[in-house]
C-alpha cells in the first residue's frame, strides 16, 4: 500500500514538473521569438533619414532684416512620377502626386509658423524690400528618395540669397514623408536666420 501511494506521488510530481518545465520552455521560447522579431522588423520601420547635401547663403544683408516669407509651389515635373504621355489620362495615383507641391507648400508653411521668424507667412503674398521668397523644383521623386532643390529670392530684385538641396531617403511611402520634408526645409529656413 505505501508502495503503491509513493510511486503514485512520485508520478504526480514527476507530471507536475515536466509542466512546469513545458511552460517554462514555452515561455522561454516565446519570448525568444518575439525579440527576434522585433530586431528583425527593427530593419522596415518606417524611418526616413535626410541628407543636406549643400546649404549656400549668399545675401550681403542679415537674414533677420526680412520680416516677411511668400511660399510658392514646388515644381514637379510629371516625368518624375509618370511614364505615361500627356495625351493620356491621369490615374488617381497621378492625380494624388500633382496634389503633392501644395501639400509641400502647406507643411513648410505651418513649420515656419512654429518658429515664429516672420511677423507675416502667406502662400500668395506680394513680395517687396523685406520679404523673402521661397521657390524650387523636384529633382527626384521615388518610393526610396526625394530629392529636392529650393532657393530663397529676395523680395525687391529677385536675387538668390540663399540655396539647398536635400535628400530624404529610406521613403518607404512617398506622400507621407512629405511631413517630413516640409520639416527640414522649414528647419534651413530657421538655421539661416543669423547668417
Amino acid at each position: 500500500m505505501k508502495l503503491c501511494l509513493a510511486r503514485k506521488m512520485q508520478k504526480i510530481t514527476f507530471n507536475v514538473l515536466m509542466s512546469n518545465n513545458a511552460v517554462f520552455i514555452s515561455k522561454s521560447f516565446l519570448t525568444i521569438l518575439c525579440a527576434c522579431l522585433m530586431f528583425i522588423s527593427g530593419g522596415c520601420a518606417a524611418s526616413s533619414a535626410t541628407i543636406i547635401e549643400k546649404e549656400v547663403v549668399t545675401n550681403p544683408k542679415p537674414m533677420y532684416s526680412y520680416t516677411s516669407l511668400v511660399i510658392q509651389d514646388f515644381e514637379l515635373k510629371r516625368e518624375l512620377y509618370s511614364d505615361a504621355p500627356d495625351v493620356v489620362g491621369m490615374s488617381q495615383r497621378e492625380l494624388r502626386y500633382t496634389k503633392l507641391p501644395g501639400e509641400l507648400s502647406g507643411y513648410i508653411e505651418r513649420y515656419v509658423k512654429s518658429h515664429r521668424i516672420y511677423k507675416q507667412i502667406s502662400r500668395d503674398g506680394k513680395p517687396d524690400v523685406s520679404t523673402l521668397v521661397l521657390t524650387g523644383k523636384f529633382i527626384r521623386l521615388g518610393r526610396f528618395k526625394i530629392t529636392v532643390v529650393a532657393s530663397l529670392l529676395d523680395g525687391a530684385s529677385g536675387q538668390e540669397v540663399a540655396s539647398f538641396r536635400q535628400t530624404l531617403w529610406d521613403v518607404l511611402d512617398t506622400t507621407d514623408s512629405f511631413g517630413d520634408l516640409g520639416r527640414e526645409i522649414a528647419d534651413f529656413i530657421y538655421r539661416i536666420q543669423y547668417k
